[in-house]
């Protein structure tokens, strides 16, 4: 008898405390996550959280039969399905908004979206089915090179071949990117990774560099120099570099060089940016950037939340002093303040619950880039937080997929 109380009251205890914890996970997909840990199991929550809405409804359902605390566990569960289900549901309404707006931008001059020869591999924003069986593609294989030495340090690039279906001439026979009437060579992006600038490396999220090589572009992911012990513009200099190498080698990789696009996250967006806006060098075509820091006077003087991530540090590892002591260099290394009518097509992708790297960075980009003319295009996630691509079936990753093929279709074909 004293140990079926006790079984019992374990039970109870172990029902009420996991609705207690789900829900208050759940709560991270509509409120901004206070620490560094609740960061990263927010991402979670929000970009896979489809899994747990079917099991926390069944759970609730069959809690509800019970009695006492068991049916405040069942009502908690079935708060909990809700919202772990919002971020899909808010999802569908965000995939139609941008669909229009995209739409829309060639209207304006701005980006089309044509299709490259082929078709796009997403047809729409959006697959439920792809949420939980990821997202269809052959695994990616990659040849590493070293382009720039640094004194003991050999700087390292992961070269993607393209793999798509455009029908591009096989190697040997053109030179230096140089067509045919019937077929391109492929145009090249540059990958650029995040990590706050003194970490991070260039194998991550490979799932992205393999689905543009399916897309038939050939991927070079970068290291580069990192901070403290390499400061600003160390890194903008690697992808100088890196670019040249490409270029030196075009004939042995078989990549047109007269079409480059540069992508990068976080860090690795300002990077990309700040390259891109700077080197004013036509064969970049276009730029990407997620959740990148591109206003860096703006970041200095409204740091990140402590808890979460001592940004002033980084950006001081970064450029070598704080803003009150090297001004022009936060402003040398601010793409905002790089940005000219005539800067390279944009592609911006942002989550509003971002909080390592604000919103408003974006929000000021946009107005600088409309008040100018140039060509971009923003993909702004309400509910997205720092590094919301990286579950790449989630719903975030998708729709910044399709936007992204897009994009990329538009400015290199």
């Amino acid at each position: 008898m004293k140990l079926e109380m006790n079984l019992g009251i374990f039970w109870i205890g172990l029902r009420m405390g996991s609705a207690v914890i789900l829900f208050l996970a759940g709560l991270l997909a509509v409120c901004k996550p206070p620490t560094y840990i609740f960061w990263k199991i927010s991402i979670v929550v929000m970009e896979g959280g489809q899994f747990l809405v079917l099991p926390l409804l069944l759970l609730g359902l069959w809690s509800l039969a019970a009695s006492g605390s068991g049916r405040w566990a069942g009502i908690l569960f079935i708060l909990a399905a809700g919202l772990y289900a919002t971020t899909c549901i808010r999802a569908v309404f965000l995939a139609t908004k941008l669909e229009k707006e995209f739409a829309g931008m060639e209207s304006k001059g701005g980006i089309k979206g044509a299709p490259p020869v082929g078709t796009f591999r997403r047809a729409a924003p959006l697959s439920l089915a792809e949420m939980f069986t990821g997202i269809p593609m052959p695994a990616p294989a990659f040849r590493t090179y070293g382009y720039k030495k640094h004194g003991d340090l050999d700087l390292e690039l992961d070269f993607y071949p393209a793999a798509g279906p455009n029908g591009y001439l096989p190697k040997g026979d053109a030179k230096d990117g140089a067509t045919s009437t019937t077929h391109r060579l492929p145009p090249c992006v540059i990958v650029i990774h995040g990590g706050g600038w003194d970490g991070g490396a260039r194998s991550q999220l490979s799932p992205l560099n393999g689905f543009l090589a399916s897309e038939g572009y050939a991927v070079a992911t970068l290291q580069y120099r990192l901070a403290p012990k390499h400061q600003y513009p160390a890194p903008v200099e690697d992808v100088a570099d890196a670019m040249a190498w490409l270029r030196a080698h075009a004939g042995e990789l078989s990549i047109d060089t007269t079409r480059f696009a540069l992508l990068g996250r976080s860090a690795g967006g300002q990077i990309a940016l700040n390259a891109a806006y700077t080197f004013k060098d036509p064969s970049i075509k276009g730029v990407v950037a997620f959740y990148a820091p591109a206003d860096m006077v703006f970041g200095y003087n409204l740091p990140t939340n402590p808890l979460i991530m001592d940004s002033r540090q980084l950006m001081v590892q970064y450029l070598g002093a704080g803003y009150p002591e090297a001004p022009e260099k936060y402003r040398a290394s601010s793409p905002i303040e790089q940005i000219a009518s005539m800067s390279t097509p944009t592609l911006l992708l942002h989550g509003r619950r971002d909080v390592l790297v604000s919103f408003q960075h974006t929000v000021h980009m946009r107005a600088k880039m409309e008040s100018l003319g140039v060509r971009h295009f923003v993909v702004d996630v309400p509910w997205g937080a720092h590094g919301f691509d990286f579950v790449f079936r989630g719903p975030g990753s998708q729709i910044s997929l399709y936007f992204l093929e897009r994009f990329l279709a538009d400015v290199t074909q």
